[in-house]
């Protein structure tokens, strides 16, 4: 899954690996200052053996990923590679070449140019967060009737991707899709837990719904035939208060700012109109909102208890006592018997969720729950009820847990009778992980029917007879953040726990064929897989999603295999087991089946440790083929705030790099080091001066290192001997259109294609040998990833994937002096 650009099997590209988060290992220094190879019974293998790929065995062990030799085992069991004959057909990785044919073992293609421009986009639905992210939700989900339910993917601030779905017993069925110009704004509460959106879709019907857009506008959707089409717009001020809920049924709909409540309704022309002659005023501030099954009553939850609001004549509503005045409420729901109400508590504490009987609601004293889900505090168990969802005779309970170093996120089943709410009578795990993770926060969980979207990674699962849970997915569903060339030439798409198969004959209409999020709750941030399929060594696949770094956590952390499916080309991917990697915090990076760690030593230093990545996927620790300790910037006693490093797999070398940020009003230093990551050969040093105290990326590819900082201090770097010298320099802010970039996604010494973080988003593509600009292209959300199939050039974003024609510059000619 790592991208490549050009040569014989792939130049594969140092994928930035960037800054993290300061903190230094609790280590002691080493002495051995070069590298000591793995004894006998280490589990890395010796480097040849890594280099060449050929290993004895059957042949299909014979594998050196080089599409110009003819691999097999000879008389002896040993492995040989003759070339192919000269002019068999070969595909060289690079996408700049036509004609590719093998001579003398290597497969050369001749140049081609063609302009830059992007082409089709398929659209993803239900993304998931990515891992580590600062906040944990990715979009919105709601039903509009029972087996139809809209999602809302937020293109990076720019717009709302929204899907018309249907829930069917064999899955999720996409009806419909459209791109809405509203932002997707994010509320979080400065004095408790809540985090949510301000823009979100509040059903009317199964054939309408509006879309509410704080500040911005309120969309009027129609949903019949199961297409979206627009019906009305209203406009709303840009410096109106923040508008946390609504609710509504028919022409009539409600919704709260601060302890307001406005009424709206619907026009037979489907025209929107605000009463803001009964604007009813709360004794607390509104969290939520919902209404009645016979529509006759609105149920307000606020910080002073759960408010009802007579609507039988929508035109006159009748504002009524609270009930449960003594609690402050993220949410409450009424259905049927019940009232759930999800207590909102101050910043550091996740509150309780109570279930009442309605009926016993009548008096002024606060009733005894019949249920309560409350929060544990324990050395070995610590446990929070973070949503729920009620149905008429269910009720799903979500939780975050923590087991010794296991956090887990999983939901419940209750069953309702008239008296009591049963114990657990079916659980699901929607996330176990050894690492961080996530935020917690309370959410606002979807549901309807016999189905639930469970945040934040929205999975829909199914109640199923009067005691079991499963998931229910469908292609589209999930991120395509992470993308891939498969052997029959369709693409794999993953993201946090959704694969899929996409199919790119037409590159103006890519379509999703098959997949959805169907990777299981244990699959870890932290991912090993084929370099490309059929490759015998692993890579390591996971995207920075905290700055720019794949960070190890402190400690040992659990890495998870991936594979294509068994039984023929273009299988999804699958997991395959996991391995350990102990000795963080460290960042990491991987090339040619090698994964490097580099972990921080207390009071200076770095142990560099290097480990093979063909083994077997079976749970085990991996051990390090090599490791050593090396210096940055010996002299310093300065604090380093961050660090980096990128490889180059061609020629077996490292970049690693420090950040000392001093104050606001001195710049920062950036010690460099470059070498063979064996240790052979003399290394160079060098130094940049910086603005902020984390790296944004970096990368290393022909002898030319890439570094950039503060998203927008662009470096380009070569060796002269022992010294690291800048060969061309731009300030991306300085430059007409500017922009901030958040990553790189590839780079091949000759282009380096950037990932834009600044509105809207896009790539941009530039030269090399004096970082002037080859290319922008535009796409609907901020780029994640990118690969290249067949000529074309693909980028992997959360909620799409795009095709485009990459850039194929004519090199330069200096100029005569």
């Amino acid at each position: 899954m790592i991208p490549a650009l050009s040569s014989v099997r792939g130049l594969l590209l140092a994928l930035l690996i960037t800054a993290c988060a300061s903190g230094d290992s609790p280590e002691e220094p080493r002495t051995d200052a070069g590298l000591q190879d793995a004894g006998p019974g280490d589990a890395g293998l010796p480097d040849a053996g890594v280099e060449d790929g050929g290993t004895a065995g059957d042949a299909g062990t014979c594998l050196d990923d080089n599409p110009c030799t003819a691999e097999f085992l000879d008389d002896a069991g040993v492995c040989v590679f003759p070339a192919a004959p000269d002019g068999t057909a070969c595909g060289d990785g690079d996408v700049c070449t036509t004609g590719d044919r093998c001579l003398a073992g290597v497969c050369r293609g001749e140049p081609s140019s063609r302009p830059p421009a992007t082409h089709g986009t398929a659209w993803s639905l239900g993304t998931a967060p990515a891992e580590r992210a600062a906040t944990p939700l990715e979009g919105l989900a709601e039903f509009v009737s029972d087996d139809r339910l809209l999602f809302g993917d937020r293109l990076g601030g720019s717009g709302l991707s929204v899907s018309l779905v249907r829930v069917t017993p064999e899955g999720l069925q996409r009806l419909d899709h459209r791109v809405l110009d509203v932002r997707v704004d994010r509320f979080f509460g400065a004095t408790d837990w809540s985090d949510r959106f301000l823009t979100f879709f509040l059903p009317l019907g199964p054939d309408r719904v509006v879309v509410v857009g704080t500040r911005q506008r309120l969309e009027l959707l129609g949903l019949e035939g199961d297409r979206i089409t627009t019906l009305s717009q209203l406009p709303l001020h840009s410096s109106s208060n923040s508008i946390l809920a609504g609710a509504g049924r028919g022409a009539h709909f409600w919704m709260c700012n601060g302890g307001a409540v406005t009424p709206y309704r619907v026009e037979a022309d489907n025209a929107l109109v605000a009463d803001t002659t009964h604007v009813l005023q709360l004794p607390g501030t509104c969290n939520s909102m919902s209404v009645s099954e016979d529509g006759n009553t609105l149920w307000v939850g606020t910080t002073r208890g759960l408010v009802p609001v007579d609507v039988t004549n929508p035109a006159e509503p009748v504002l009524k006592p609270a009930l449960l005045g003594t609690l402050s409420l993220f949410r409450a729901q009424v259905h049927g018997t019940y009232v759930v109400a999800h207590e909102l508590l101050r910043y550091g504490q996740l509150g309780r969720i109570l279930v009442y009987r309605l009926d016993d609601l009548g008096g002024s004293a606060t009733p005894t729950p019949v249920k309560s889900f409350l929060p544990v505090e324990g050395t070995v168990r610590w446990e929070r009820p973070v949503g729920f969802v009620l149905f008429k005779d269910d009720l799903l309970v979500q939780w975050v847990r923590l087991n010794g170093t296991t956090r887990s996120y999983v939901v419940e089943r209750h069953a309702l009778s008239a008296g009591s709410v049963s114990s657990p009578v079916a659980m699901l795990p929607l996330r176990q992980s050894e690492e961080v993770g996530l935020h917690i926060s309370p959410f606002l969980l979807a549901g309807r029917g016999r189905h639930a979207v469970l945040q934040p990674w929205r999975r829909v699962v199914a109640l199923e007879g009067p005691d079991a849970l499963r998931f229910q997915t469908g292609i589209h569903h999930g991120s395509f953040e992470r993308v891939q060339v498969a052997a029959d030439g369709t693409l794999l798409a993953a993201g946090p726990f959704g694969a899929h198969r996409v199919d790119l004959r037409d590159p103006s209409a890519p379509g999703v064929l098959s997949g959805g999020t169907t990777l299981p709750a244990d699959t870890q941030r932290l991912r090993l897989a084929p370099a490309h399929p059929g490759a015998s060594t692993r890579e390591l696949v996971t995207l920075p999603a905290y700055g720019a770094n794949v960070h190890q956590e402190a400690g040992t952390a659990v890495l998870s295999c991936l594979r294509t499916t068994p039984g023929g080309p273009g299988g999804l991917l699958e997991p395959e087991g996991q391995v350990r990697l102990a000795g963080g915090p460290a960042v990491l990076a991987s090339a040619k089946g090698q994964l490097l760690q580099a972990a921080p030593i207390t009071g200076g230093g770095f142990t560099l440790r290097r480990f093979a990545l063909d083994g077997a996927c079976t749970g085990q620790a991996l051990a390090p083929a090599a490791e050593q300790t090396l210096s940055v910037d010996p002299a310093s006693s300065e604090t380093r705030k961050g660090y980096a490093l990128a490889l180059d797999g061609e020629r077996s070398e490292l970049l690693l790099g420090e950040m000392h940020y001093l104050t606001p009003d001195k710049p920062a230093r950036i010690p460099l080091l470059w070498r063979s990551w064996t240790g052979e050969g003399t290394a160079a040093t060098g130094e940049l001066a910086g603005s902020t105290d984390q790296f944004t990326a970096l990368a290393l590819a022909k002898g030319r290192g890439l570094v950039i900082e503060n998203g927008r201090e662009v470096y380009m770097l070569e060796r002269e001997g022992t010294r690291i010298v800048t060969r061309a320099h731009v300030n991306l802010a300085e430059r007409t259109g500017p922009v901030d970039v958040s990553r790189i996604l590839a780079f091949d010494g000759a282009v380096a294609y950037l990932a834009i973080s600044t509105v809207p988003a896009g790539v941009l593509a530039l030269r090399a040998d004096d970082l002037s600009e080859l290319a922008r292209y535009p796409t609907p959300a901020p780029v994640r990833s990118l690969t290249f199939t067949d000529g074309w050039l693909v980028f992997g974003m959360n909620e799409a994937l795009t095709v485009a024609s990459p850039v194929c510059p004519v090199p330069r000619v200096p100029q005569a002096r």
